[in-house]
Parts: C-alpha cells; structure tokens; sequence
C-alpha cells in the first residue's frame, strides 16, 4: 500500500500542492484527456488500489457484508474493518456522490460482475437450507437460467 513519508513537509507546501493537483483534474475537459493524465501520473499500483477502494465504498454503500466484500475484491477483512469506520465517518456529499456513481449506467455493468462473482458465496449461504442451492453448489453450476 502506498504510504507517505514520515519526514516533515511544510503545511503550506502540502496544502498548496493539493490545490494544484485539484486545478490540473478539474481543468481537464473530456474522458480521454482524464485518463491520459492518470495514466501517465499514477502508478499501475496506485490506480488498482484507488479502483478497488472506490468499489469497496460502492459495496459498503448497498450493505455488503465483509465477507462478500472480500471474495469480490480479495482484500483483507482488517482493511474491510478499517475502510468500513473511514466510510461511517464520511459526510453525507461523499455518500451521495457514491450512490450516483452507483446509479450511472456504466456502473450497472459492474454490479453484474460483482454478483456473478460472489454467486459461489450466495450458494453456499443458501445451501444451508436450500436443498436446490447445495445441489447447484456442489455441481459447479452457478448460472442463471
């Protein structure tokens, strides 16, 4: 994970540094542009972790347990834990802007990947006591028909 230096940095440095990645983002005008940027200023590590805490604040958001969270994205239950508290934390802009990204056609393609994901975990929640789920569990069966 990344982390950032333990040296000191001056305050006024940090802050003015802050604004001005705000500025280079917010004066970017079209998707293309967006994600040139990101390609070339981020590292292939820092986008996955940004993209997988970014679902992981989507999941938290429509209610997923910890341990669906961690089959769909192989993260430990202890950063779970620990974004789960930064998420309570959250104002309520920064839950709204996640229930729109939710809501985004875009993101409707996501959650089909992630339910198709956690179907295995589904099933074996169900089976249970759901004869039928145990036997689709155990044929390896998992697609709706």
């Amino acid at each position: 994970m990344t982390r950032i230096s333990r040296r000191h940095t001056d305050k006024e440095l940090l802050k003015e540094s802050e604004e001005q990645l705000t500025s280079i983002i917010y004066s970017l005008t079209n998707k293309q542009e967006i994600n040139g940027f990101l390609d070339e200023f981020l590292t292939k590590e820092e986008k996955v972790m940004l993209g997988k805490r970014l679902i992981l604040y989507m999941l938290l958001y429509k209610g997923f347990t910890s341990s669906q969270i961690h089959d769909a994205l192989s993260m430990s239950y202890e950063t779970i834990r620990w974004y789960r508290h930064i998420y309570e934390m959250k104002p309520a802009l920064f839950k709204q802007n996640i229930e729109k990204l939710i809501r985004r056609e875009k993101a409707k393609e996501l959650w089909s990947k992630i339910e198709k994901a956690l179907k295995p975990l589904t099933l074996a929640l169900e089976a249970k006591s759901n004869m039928r789920a145990r036997a689709k569990l155990l044929s390896g069966d998992y697609e709706e028909r």
